[in-house]
Order: structure tokens, then C-alpha cells, then sequence
């Protein structure tokens, strides 16, 4: 059974072979496809290196992608940005209490979901600008 089962896969292959390995069908047959080795030798080293740091991306983030991390690479850094949010407090059901910073200038904002107001605006090197009534 052996035998005539080793026999068969050594007649497929040897009549498949021309057809397989015919040039004109591998693009082949003059010249040969012209790629130098140094384009050969620089995509293997840059895929290597992408499989090298997706490697280390997921050891890094222990099998589970780091979504918050990866995001964080591609943001701004905190130092760079005019706006921060400095506190954040819920006053009550319907509305916050916010202390935004942006540039040298603090602003006090009172958010609901019908209106937004200033209620304070504070220059961090002088007095208070305008007061308003909340």
C-alpha cells in the first residue's frame, strides 16, 4: 500500500514538473526579473524591524494592546498644549464647576446642559480681570 502510494506521488510530480516550473508562465525565460540585492537586504531589515517592535509592543503591554498608550505616543505632549483642565467638580445633578487654563489666563466656567458661563476670568501674574454673577 506504502509502495504504491509513494510511487504515485513520485509519477504526479515528475509529469507536473515542466508545467509547474515553465518559464514563460514565472514571468521568467530571457533576462530574469532585475531586483538588485540591496533592495532584497533592505525590506528584509525593515520588516524585521517592524516584527522586532511588534514584539515588543505586545510583551510591553503584556499580550493585551495598550490603546491608551499607543495614543498617547502620537499626541501632543501636556507642556505643549494652550488649553488644560485644571479641576473639574459636578456642582450638582445638571451641572459642573470647570477651571480651565489657557495660555496665562485661568477661566472659572459653569457648564450645564442648557448654558455655559464665565463665572471668574484670573490672570495667573495679576488681579482678577472681570467678575461675573453666577
Amino acid at each position: 500500500m506504502r509502495v504504491g502510494l509513494a510511487a504515485s506521488a513520485i509519477w504526479f510530480l515528475n509529469s507536473a514538473a515542466p508545467a509547474l516550473g515553465s518559464p514563460h508562465r514565472l514571468g521568467g525565460g530571457g533576462g530574469g526579473v532585475e531586483v538588485s540585492l540591496t533592495r532584497i537586504v533592505m525590506a528584509l531589515v525593515l520588516g524585521t524591524m517592524l516584527a522586532v517592535l511588534a514584539a515588543l509592543f505586545i510583551r510591553r503591554s503584556g499580550g493585551r494592546p495598550d490603546l491608551k498608550a499607543l495614543r498617547r505616543v502620537f499626541t501632543n505632549l501636556p507642556s505643549m498644549r494652550r488649553i488644560q483642565i485644571i479641576e473639574s467638580r459636578r456642582v450638582s445633578q445638571h451641572a459642573d464647576l470647570c477651571l480651565v487654563r489657557c495660555d496665562d489666563t485661568e477661566y472659572l466656567i459653569l457648564t450645564s446642559a442648557q448654558q455655559q458661563q464665565i463665572v471668574r476670568t484670573t490672570a495667573l501674574l495679576d488681579a482678577p480681570l472681570e467678575d461675573g454673577a453666577a
